[in-house]
C-alpha cells in the first residue's frame, strides 16, 4: 500500500538520515547497520519504479554517509557505490532535473512529493527544492574535500552552495556557506592581511544587515559564528578599538552559540594577551573560566575524564570527583575516571598509571598514520614524534595529563590547547597538538593542522 504512495518513501529517507546524520551518539552500531539497511531498501525501490523521486531521495541518504566514515563504509558495502562517487553523480542528475521542471510537473509521483511540503506546489517551487536538495548535497561534499584537505574542489563547492542558498532566499544557508569560503582561503593563504579581513567584515555586515537579521536560533547560531570570524582576523591585525567595539555591541549575539563565544574569547585572549595589554571591559570581556569551558565543551570530551578535569579545574574536590565517578555504569570507563581522578589530586602512581596509557595510546595511533606513508609525505617520522611525545608527556602533572586525555573532538582539543598558551604552559599545548595529529577520524585537514600547530609551538607571532 505504501509503496503506491512513492513520494512518502522519499519522506521516510529524510527521516532516517535525519537521525543518522544529527542524533549519531544515541544511536549504537546496530541500530545503525539497521537503519542503513532500510535506507537501502527504499533507495532501490525508488530506483526501480520512480528515478526522479530517488535522485532526491538519494542526495538526503547521502548527507551523513559523506559526514561519517561507519556510515559510508555500510553504505558502500550494502549499496555496491563509491558515496562520494555517487554523491557526484547525483549533483548532476539534480542539475538535469532543473533543465526538466515543465516535464516534473506533469509526474503525478514527484508532485504529491511537492505538495506534502509546499502550501503552493508551482514552478518556481519545484526549481526551489531541487536547488535545496542540490546545495545541501554540495555543502556536506564539501565538507568531506575539506576534511580530505582537498581545498579547491572544497572552495568550489562551498561557493556554489553558497550562490544556490541565496537563490531560494536560504539566507541562514548562504551565510554558512560563505563563511566556509572565506575559512578556506585563509588555510590556503596568510592569515594575516588586509584582505582577509575585508571578506570577514563584508559577511558580518551580510549577517547583520536589518533587512535580514532575524532573533531566531538558527540565524543567531550562524550569526555568532559569523561575528567570531570576523574578530579573529581583526585581532590578526592589532585592530583592538574595533574589537572593543563589536563586543560591546553584539557580545549577546557571540554568546548565543556557547561553543563559538568560548573559542573566540580564547583566541582574542591568545592573539592580543601577548602584544597589547588588555585592560577594564575588554579585559573582562574576554576572559573565560574552567567551569564555561566545560560546560560549552563537555559533549566534546570523554565523558569518564571530565570528574577529574574539574579536580584539575579546582571546580570540585578529590572526594566530589570520586563520587562522579560512582554513577558512571561501565567498569572499565568507572576505573578509568577514579585514576585520573586521583592523577589530577597528584597522586604518584595514578601520574605513572595515566603516563603510560598516553604514551601507549599515542605509539599505536602514530604507526598506523605511518603505515599509510601520511606522515613521511608532510616530512614527519614517526619515531621522532614517538620519542618527542614521550619527553612532553613525562613534562606534565597529573593536572597537565588529564587535560591531555579528556578531548575527544578536535574543537574540546583546540580550547585547552588556547588555554594552555594563555596560561604560558606551552609543553602542554604543545602535547595537546601533537596528539590531535594521530586521531584518524580528525580527518587529513585537521591532522594537518594539529602538526603545524604543534611545529610552530608555542611562538605567539606564528601565524
Amino acid at each position: 500500500m505504501v509503496k503506491r504512495y512513492a513520494w512518502s518513501l522519499v519522506h521516510a529517507i529524510i527521516a532516517y538520515a535525519y537521525l543518522l546524520w544529527v542524533h549519531r551518539s544515541y544511536f549504537d552500531d546496530d541500530e545503525v547497520k539497521g537503519a542503513v539497511r532500510k535506507v537501502a531498501d527504499l533507495l532501490n525501490e525508488l530506483d526501480r519504479s520512480k528515478p526522479s523521486l530517488g535522485v532526491i531521495a538519494w542526495a538526503y541518504a547521502l548527507a551523513p554517509a559523506l559526514d561519517y566514515v561507519y556510515m559510508r563504509r555500510l553504505m558502500e558495502e550494502k549499496l555496491g557505490i563509491d558515496v562520494v562517487d555517487k554523491a557526484n553523480e547525483v549533483l548532476e542528475e539534480l542539475s538535469r532535473l532543473r533543465g526538466l521542471v515543465q516535464e516534473l510537473m506533469s509526474d503525478e509521483e514527484f508532485m504529491s512529493y511537492i505538495e506534502s511540503m509546499y502550501i503552493k506546489a508551482d514552478e518556481e517551487t519545484v526549481k526551489e527544492e531541487i536547488l535545496d536538495t542540490a546545495s545541501l548535497l554540495k555543502h556536506e561534499l564539501a565538507r568531506y574535500r575539506l576534511d580530505n584537505d582537498e581545498l579547491d574542489k572544497a572552495e568550489e563547492l562551498f561557493n556554489e552552495a553558497a550562490e544556490e542558498r541565496r537563490e531560494i532566499g536560504a539566507y541562514e544557508g548562504y551565510l554558512t556557506n560563505r563563511g566556509w569560503v572565506l575559512r578556506v582561503d585563509a588555510i590556503k593563504g596568510s592569515l594575516v592581511g588586509d584582505e582577509l579581513v575585508h571578506g570577514f567584515r563584508q559577511l558580518y555586515e551580510e549577517t547583520f544587515n536589518e533587512e535580514h537579521f532575524k532573533p531566531t536560533a538558527w540565524y543567531l547560531s550562524t550569526a555568532s559564528a559569523r561575528l567570531s570570524n570576523y574578530l579573529v582576523s581583526l585581532a590578526l591585525i592589532n585592530d583592538v578599538e574595533e574589537i572593543r567595539k563589536m563586543l560591546e555591541e553584539h557580545l549577546w549575539v557571540l554568546n548565543a552559540d556557547k561553543q563559538a563565544s568560548v573559542l573566540t574569547r580564547l583566541v582574542l585572549n591568545a592573539l592580543l594577551g601577548h602584544r597589547v595589554k588588555l585592560s577594564g571591559k575588554l579585559e573582562g570581556r574576554l576572559s573565560v573560566n574552567p567551569e564555561e569551558l566545560i560546560n560549552a565543551f563537555e559533549s566534546n570530551m570523554h565523558s569518564e575524564f571530565l570528574p577529574a578535569l574539574r579536580v584539575a579545574f579546582g571546580m570540585v574536590r578529590l572526594e566530589g570527583g570520586y563520587e562522579e565517578c560512582k554513577s558512571i555504569e561501565d567498569s572499565m570507563k568507572r576505573r578509568d575516571c577514579r585514576g585520573a581522578v586521583l592523577a589530577a589530586a597528584d597522586d604518584s602512581d595514578a601520574i605513572w598509571w595515566l603516563r603510560g596509557k598516553l604514551i601507549n595510546y599515542f605509539n599505536e595511533q602514530i604507526l598506523e598514520n605511518e603505515r599509510s606513508g601520511w606522515l613521511r609525505g608532510l616530512g614527519f617520522d614517526a619515531n621522532a614524534l614517538i620519542s618527542e611525545f614521550g619527553k612532553l608527556v613525562y613534562g606534565l602533572d597529573g593536572k597537565s595529563l588529564v587535560q591531555l586525555i579528556a578531548p575527544e573532538y578536535s574543537m574540546a582539543r583546540l580550547a585547552l590547547m588556547l588555554r594552555a598558551l594563555i596560561n604560558g604552559d606551552g609543553g602542554l599545548a604543545k602535547a595537546l597538538a601533537l596528539d590531535g595529529a594521530t586521531y584518524t577520524y580528525y580527518g587529513k585537514l585537521l591532522r594537518r593542522l594539529f602538526l603545524e600547530a604543534y611545529r610552530a609551538c608555542c611562538d605567539l607571532g606564528n601565524e
